[in-house]
């Protein structure tokens, strides 16, 4: 098989959340400009204009919002090829709220909506398909002031994990992305703080943060079937931060 065909993600029907900013957005981009169909999930538009093939306005952690969505799209009959759980959120601790709160609205988005969009998403998939769940190195790292975001990302990996095994014999893949340090709103407050944007290219073999650009290559192999026997594992895109020593 030719190399374009292997990696090729054109006329694959994509679902992607999180796509209204950040790194949700750059993939939806990046997969639509290699010719793929993409379904975008967010609670808000992208401000750019972007040729989805069909667009929700959805937060992920509303219920009945989810299962109008689902409804909708099982009217066109639509077979999903990849599922890409991007949508995710950090509340920081200068936020005035209890720790619990911050704890339940930070597990709500990260964890629970991806469980329930993977179920409610399961009778769209077919043998072949590809899931990729967004962790993070948070998930393997103490960072800290921040439990509830580490904790979240840790259970997206076992989750991911299990649902991998669950779905193998049905010939469904389920992995994770595992980024490190991108530019995005979330760490805006980080990368403009020089002292702490410093600190975190030090901490990376590469001696830079990431650009959101960079994590579609992982994504397009993950979706694409040069990665038809990779499932349960973790591609982690984080310039070297988790390997680095001295």
């Amino acid at each position: 098989m030719n190399i374009n065909d292997i990696f090729s993600v054109k006329e694959k029907q994509v679902v992607i959340t999180g796509c209204g900013s950040g790194m949700g957005l750059e993939l939806a981009k990046g997969f639509i400009n290699n010719g793929a169909h993409v379904i975008g999930i967010s609670r808000s538009k992208p401000k750019e204009n972007v040729v989805f093939s069909d667009f929700f306005e959805c937060d992920v952690t509303d219920n009945n919002k989810i299962l109008s969505m689902v409804d909708k799209i099982r009217l066109k009959d639509i077979k999903i090829n990849v599922l890409l759980n991007v949508a995710g959120i950090t509340v920081s601790q200068s936020d005035v709220r209890s720790e619990i709160s911050r704890f339940d609205d930070t597990f709500n988005t990260n964890i629970r909506a991806m469980f329930q969009i993977i179920n409610e998403f399961k009778p769209f998939l077919s043998s072949g398909s590809s899931i990729i769940n967004f962790s993070s190195i948070g998930a393997q790292l103490g960072f800290p002031q921040n439990p509830s975001y580490c904790a979240s990302k840790g259970a997206v990996s076992s989750l991911s994990r299990a649902f991998a095994n669950d779905f193998g014999a049905k010939n469904i893949r389920v992995n994770c992305i595992v980024p490190g340090y991108f530019y995005t709103k979330m760490t805006s407050k980080s990368f403009l703080n020089k002292k702490e944007k410093k600190i975190r290219e030090q901490k990376t073999m590469l001696g830079r943060w990431g650009e959101v650009k960079e994590l579609l290559g992982a994504a397009i192999f993950l979706a694409s079937d040069a990665s038809s026997y990779v499932t349960g594992s973790e591609l982690v895109v984080d310039g070297g931060w988790s390997s680095k020593g001295l």
